[in-house]
């Protein structure tokens, strides 16, 4: 036998070495590559999801401004034409193609009535397709003027997902909880299943073999549809047989270097028109109830007053909102707050610099004290253009001269009247004397509104002495350039006396920007019942000596109750759409979701 050769047994062992770090380095290699591949799909899925977030953005602003020149446009439906591309160069040197794929039911189109807020003044045709207390309706039979959609002989609600805002009526479903719910009983914030005014209603996928009759409903592409003419094998959203809330598809597809790996997320969102009066009382800047009082929340839609309401689920929704973030936005002393304080503040105690409190309550029971659950840090304080009042001509022969207004007993506005009477108004006679602005300075100065009304006053508006008195049929809208004096300590009598009780039919609006406390002044002794928009000004509440009772809500640059703050905030301003002819009432998402689930996501070309 041959000794073994030394070299050869350490050739062996280096070959043997070499070939497990081959496979070692294989494996490695197989393994860096798998993860690099996942971390591709992980960097494409999120700039899938960016794509779509992006292209709700671009489907929402077409919405809001009837902008489909360029969508493909069928029945109810708007299709982007072309789907949105993105420069490779915003994701560096990954390699990715994008593209952004849109779709808009019930899309708004100006010209057919589609898409928009109801108006107590239009008749409405068949088809049109309107938003009414948190809740979309289309038309089945021409409504005259006046015609809540709540009329089931005119109207049928669309079924959408349930939301806290709305003020139901019996038939609107809901969807809750992966269930639908039909109400029994007119309602606003009564979480389904509550037996009291919700009742449990079939709802299916839609399934081509099945008969469907009206009212029933159905989910397609996850969301929910409401038969309104018997069919089958018609697919949603077909607008003869279909009814939803306007919805908006947007897909985001980011597509790796290699060509033929797609990553798609699809999100659906519901749209509604954003809400002026978001808030109790709302300043961009700062927000101060320097003494004590009570804010509170109540819902004009309902049939029970704001008294009977008290201590119920909506009288706890009020939101003291103030926007500075660089020095204190809201500051409350003694004031029960119920409902929410939002600052962009620290959320402990003292909050401070931007929250100030002393022996103040924010609470959503009968509990004392601030509940940090109910403080944000998130203020929402919109802002919304006044635009120019146009087609406003001189006043009625009997009220004025011109754009001047008379002394004495004044009406103004038709009771019925399916548009509203537009009137400039320079100035006011005071003893044959104009005065500049809307001036009802002496105790005759009393103007009453019998129907919709709406005054472009060049100058102040004040009210001293006099009174204004709107009707059960009237509604007012007074945009003015000058400062603010409504009432006055030393006479009772002088203010607004809103007679429709609903905050929503008298509007002061006003685009003085004089920002400086001792200028704008709400002193009313009578009851206040209407909203106020003051967006570049400083809002002073002075009532010394008595306590002020204010229904609707506030917006100012600054607010400031310099005494007893006794404000009642009406919900249903959040769900009221566009509250002012001249003022912007854009559109936004009310609920979005990722569609995960394939059988949730529709086809979009």
């Amino acid at each position: 036998m041959h000794p073994r050769s030394p070299k050869a047994s350490v050739t062996l062992m280096v070959l043997c070495c070499v070939t497990v770090l081959g496979i070692a380095l294989a494996s490695y290699l197989a393994v860096s590559n798998q993860a690099m591949k996942l971390s591709n799909r992980a960097y494409a899925q999120d700039v899938s999801r960016h794509l779509a977030e992006m292209g709700l953005e671009r489907a929402l602003d077409s919405f809001a401004n009837s902008t489909f020149s360029s969508w493909t446009l069928s029945g109810i439906t708007a299709t982007l034409a072309t789907p949105l591309t993105i420069s490779t160069s915003h994701y560096g040197n990954s390699g990715l193609t994008t593209e952004v794929k849109l779709r808009v039911d019930h899309y708004r189109d100006t010209a057919t009535n589609m898409a928009r807020n109801w108006s107590w003044l239009t008749a409405y045709a068949v088809n049109a397709f309107v938003y009414y207390q948190g809740v979309w309706y289309l038309c089945i039979s021409a409504s005259p003027a006046g015609t809540a959609p709540s009329n089931a002989t005119y109207w049928k609600s669309a079924p959408e997902p349930w939301s806290s805002a709305a003020t139901y009526k019996i038939g609107n479903i809901a969807l809750s909880g992966g269930s639908a719910y039909r109400c029994i009983l007119a309602h606003a914030n009564q979480v389904p299943p509550n037996g009291t005014y919700w009742t449990p209603y079939s709802v299916a996928a839609w399934n081509s073999g099945t008969s469907y009759s009206v009212d029933d409903v159905v989910l397609a592409g996850g969301a929910a549809y409401r038969c309104i003419a018997a069919n089958s094998n018609n697919t949603p959203p077909n607008t003869t047989y279909w009814l939803s809330a306007p919805i908006i598809y947007a897909e985001g597809i980011a597509t790796l270097p290699d060509g033929t790996t797609a990553i798609k997320t699809q999100l659906r969102a519901y749209v509604a028109p954003a809400p002026l009066f978001s808030n109790a009382a709302g300043a961009t800047t700062y927000t101060n109830l320097a003494s004590s009082g009570t804010v509170d929340s109540y819902n004009s839609n309902l049939a029970t007053s704001y008294a009977a309401q008290v201590g119920t689920t909506t009288n706890y929704s009020a939101v003291i909102a103030g926007g500075n973030a660089s020095s204190t936005a809201v500051s409350i002393t003694t004031v029960t707050v119920k409902g929410y304080v939002a600052a962009p503040s620290s959320t402990t105690p003292p909050y401070a610099p931007l929250w100030n409190y002393g022996a103040a309550t924010v609470t959503g029971s009968a509990a004392t004290g601030v509940d940090l659950t109910r403080v944000s840090r998130s203020p929402y304080i919109p802002q919304f253009d006044i635009q120019a009042v146009t087609g406003a001509g001189n006043l009625p022969a009997a009220a004025g001269a011109g754009t001047i207004l008379n002394q004495g007993a004044i009406s103004l506005g038709t009771p019925g009247a399916s548009t509203p009477s537009i009137y400039n108004i320079t100035a006011t006679y005071d003893g044959g004397t104009p005065y500049t602005g809307l001036d009802l300075w002496q105790s005759n100065h009393d103007l009453t509104i019998d129907g919709p009304v709406i005054l472009n006053v060049s100058g102040l508006f004040r009210i001293r002495a006099g009174s204004i008195t709107i009707s059960n049929t009237g509604s007012l809208e007074i945009y003015f350039s000058g400062l603010l004096d409504i009432g006055n300590a030393s006479f009772a009598s002088a203010g607004i006396d809103n007679n429709t009780n609903d905050p929503k039919k008298c509007l002061i609006a006003s685009t003085n920007a004089t920002n400086t406390s001792g200028n704008h002044y709400l002193r009313t002794q009578r009851p206040f019942i209407g909203v106020i928009y003051m967006p570049n000004a400083y809002l002073h509440m002075q009532n010394s000596g008595f306590s002020n009772q204010l229904y609707g809500a506030l917006s100012a640059k600054n607010i400031y109750f310099q005494h007893t703050a006794n404000l009642h905030y009406d919900t249903s301003l959040r769900t009221a759409g566009r509250i002012g002819t001249f003022i912007d009432g854009p559109f936004l998402i009310s609920e979005w979701r990722e569609l995960t689930n394939p059988a949730e996501r529709v086809v979009l070309p």
